[in-house]
């Protein structure tokens, strides 16, 4: 067994409109919930075969493909549908709602409302998630490197063990044998798990640690005494990193050079308030949910 971690986008979009579906409050995301049914609410177009197919306890494996790489990005995730699946797989999936979708268009009008989805209630806060779920990777691709497999695994989530080479998830023994176990943090997966059992990968998504933080889409900056602590070059580029930004792009708002960005941006992943990652030929970075904390004067 080979662990890897992934993000996967297009997850925490059938994600949330299963957690939308069936959430009550109190509940940690209901900021996110009472905003996300509004945007839904706005949206045209029918979209009960989506809902249907979601609100599977089995969620079709067409819809929640385990990603091969770390970050696929939404759009390549949805193109793959195109040649992952078939008509007759999707109006299968839906059983005696099957009218719902007209078979020989049934992968297109999926494509386009689950994209209409993903515009109208990730999109808006994908930055913040995106922040939230690579710090997790961060923190645990660390914790990997320090300590292992087995203590990653024993800390991911109480319903998750691993010992004798086998992994339970909730009560479910999998032998992963020469298959690689891909780690997906959530931000809409809580309060549990949920696995992936294919023949070539197993994905489990798990809550991402600081996953409240995403809803608080605005932050309060904490006045000069960020400044102080952390030095105004490198509060001013903890306050730039609300979404990913390349070096040159920081350098430039800053009015510092792509040397002193690169040198603060190291500093303020080493401890945890940042994540780095490639974007094509460019490096973009963002902040951690213990960066947003810190700028809400939350820590």
């Amino acid at each position: 067994m080979r662990l890897r971690f992934a993000v996967s986008p297009i997850w925490e979009t059938v994600a949330g409109l299963r957690l939308l579906a069936r959430a009550h409050a109190p509940h940690p995301h209901a900021e996110w919930l009472s905003w996300a049914a509004g945007k839904l609410a706005a949206l045209p177009g029918d979209r009960s075969a989506l809902s249907a197919l979601v609100a599977r306890a089995d969620i079709p494996e067409f819809l929640i493909p385990t990603p091969g790489n770390r970050m696929a990005g939404f759009d390549a995730e949805l193109e793959a549908l195109t040649w992952t699946t078939t008509p007759e797989r999707v109006t299968g999936a839906l059983g005696a709602q099957a009218g719902l979708l007209a078979a020989p268009d049934a992968v297109p009008r999926l494509q386009e409302r689950l994209r209409a989805v993903h515009d109208a209630v990730i999109r808006p806060v994908w930055a913040q998630v995106e922040g939230v779920l690579q710090g997790d990777l961060e923190r645990r691709g660390q914790r990997l490197l320090d300590a292992g497999p087995p203590a990653v695994l024993g800390e991911l989530h109480p319903d998750v063990t691993f010992e004798s080479l086998r992994l339970v998830v909730s009560g479910r023994a999998i032998t992963p044998g020469e298959r690689d176990l891909v780690l997906l943090p959530s931000a809409f997966v809580w309060p549990g798990t949920h696995l992936r059992d294919s023949p070539l990968r197993l994905g489990l998504h798990y809550p991402a640690r600081g996953f409240g933080s995403v809803w608080q889409r605005s932050c309060r900056v904490t006045g000069d005494g960020l400044d102080r602590l952390l030095g105004g070059t490198r509060a001013a580029l903890l306050r730039a990193l609300e979404r990913p930004v390349s070096v040159s792009e920081l350098a430039g708002a800053l009015g510092v050079t792509a040397g002193a960005v690169s040198q603060h941006l190291g500093v303020l992943r080493a401890a945890g308030l940042a994540v780095s990652r490639r974007e094509g030929r460019e490096v973009v970075s963002l902040r951690t949910a213990l960066g947003v904390a810190l700028l809400r004067g939350e820590v």
